[in-house]
């Protein structure tokens, strides 16, 4: 009787060790399968974390682009010699910055295009204002350049140089004579200050006072706050 006991729990050990030998494999892949499934949740939700700060870092980059364009036109009027060479009526000199003044018209134009891209439909207002001062800007180009381009500049400046020379004409074109006298000096940029001089430096003015921060700075604040760039 022992015997047979003996035996029956010998089957009964074998059929459970069989049992556990097909189990097994089943729960690891089922435990492997939920970490897979865990992996590729979280996977995905890093890569849509990384995607989304990648695409903020390139959206307030592009803001910060729209912003800057002001101080890069500034810039790029002064580094024209605007001050020193349209004024005073020096076209060599200011011809020589035409095709950087044309440069920096298109890259206006195409943030104009991203302004409306960023703001038309989410910031309306922002746009208009961003849409506004471009345009301002693109007509002081278009003004400088023709004022170049029409040889106006040289007329005037001719003229400026044949009242001042009459009694010297030695020292026509001669800017480091006409510096060492003031009187002389005053009177030939007086002569230089055109219409289209006056009518661009008018311009200037107004595109100062739009970039004012009642006018523009304080539609970008919200873009530029430390809870936006996090």
């Amino acid at each position: 009787m022992d015997g047979i006991v003996n035996e029956l729990v010998k089957l009964n050990q074998k059929d459970w060790f069989d049992v556990l030998t097909a189990v097994i494999p089943i729960l690891l892949s089922v435990i492997l399968g939920i970490q897979n499934i865990i992996y590729e949740r979280r996977t995905t939700k890093l890569q849509k974390m990384i995607h989304n700060r990648e695409w903020a870092q390139q959206y307030h980059g592009d803001i910060l682009l729209l912003y800057n364009t002001y101080y890069e036109f500034k810039d790029a009027i002064q580094a024209s010699g605007f001050e020193n060479n349209v004024r005073s009526g020096n076209v060599n000199a200011a011809f020589g910055w035409i095709n950087n003044i044309q440069i920096l018209k298109t890259y206006i134009l195409r943030r104009k295009d991203l302004a409306k891209l960023l703001f038309k439909k989410k910031n309306e207002n922002l746009y208009n204002i961003i849409k506004k001062c471009f345009e301002q800007e693109i007509e002081i180009i278009d003004k400088y350049i023709a004022y170049l381009s029409s040889g106006k500049l040289l007329e005037t400046s001719e003229n400026a140089w044949n009242t001042v020379c009459q009694a010297t004409p030695s020292v026509k074109y001669n800017y480091q004579w006409l510096s060492q006298n003031r009187n002389v000096y005053d009177t030939f940029m007086k002569l230089c200050h055109s219409d289209e001089m006056i009518d661009i430096e008018y311009l200037m003015k107004k595109n100062d006072e739009l970039h004012s921060y009642e006018n523009f700075d304080i539609y970008f604040e919200e873009y530029f706050s430390i809870e936006k760039l996090s």
